[in-house]
């Protein structure tokens, strides 16, 4: 949904601003356009309402059950896109418990932020049915082995998921970035070189 969002989003704000640039560059011969647009269409509605009225209202509910469909779908799936909050733990003797999903991604950037080389972790948790799926954007020092830390993370993510709060990993992603370095003092000597 959210790939969607950006589709819709930057071809409004695309047919936005060449339509406005179109109306500075040109607003009279614009207007006169979309005058002779409405025009033509007016025309053409009238044609039909007179000739065939019923066609008129049948066309007029097509489109409103079509708009409503449409737009009214994308709107409840618009309200309804933060989904669940909270995911549900089952106990071995088939107890429940509801943690929230922000409780979790806490949890994870403390147990994230212990690891040796890691400056910071930023994780976010979404819940899909009883799976829990993990973006990761860590910030480590820029001299890391990132095979193994990117495995490392991966591992302490299953474990804290899984093993320690008995929930089910659906999918994790870890982004790495690196810390910048700290540049080296000048009056700082290399052991074992001599002074000059």
């Amino acid at each position: 949904m959210n790939v969607f969002n950006r589709v819709v989003v930057v071809l409004l704000l695309l047919v936005g601003l060449l339509g406005g640039i179109l109306v500075a560059l040109f607003p009279l011969s614009t207007l006169l356009f979309i005058d002779q647009w409405a025009s033509a269409l007016y025309d053409m509605l009238s044609a039909v309402y007179n000739t065939n009225p019923w066609m008129f209202y049948f066309a007029q509910g097509v489109l409103i059950v079509g708009l409503l469909l449409v737009f009214g779908t994308l709107l409840l799936l618009e309200l309804r896109r933060g989904g669940t909050r909270t995911v549900t733990v089952v106990t071995e003797e088939g107890q429940r418990a509801s943690i929230d999903l922000d409780s979790v991604a806490m949890r994870l950037a403390y147990h994230l932020g212990q690891l040796a080389d890691v400056v910071d972790a930023t994780p976010r948790v979404r819940a899909r049915g009883d799976a829990l799926y993990v973006t990761v954007e860590v910030v480590t020092s820029p001299d890391i082995d990132v095979p193994m830390k990117t495995h490392e993370i991966l591992h302490l993510l299953r474990e804290v998921v899984e093993e320690r709060m008995g929930l089910r990993l659906g999918r994790a992603d870890v982004r790495l970035k690196h810390a910048p370095y700290t540049p080296v003092a000048e009056n700082t000597r290399v052991i074992g070189s001599t002074p000059q």
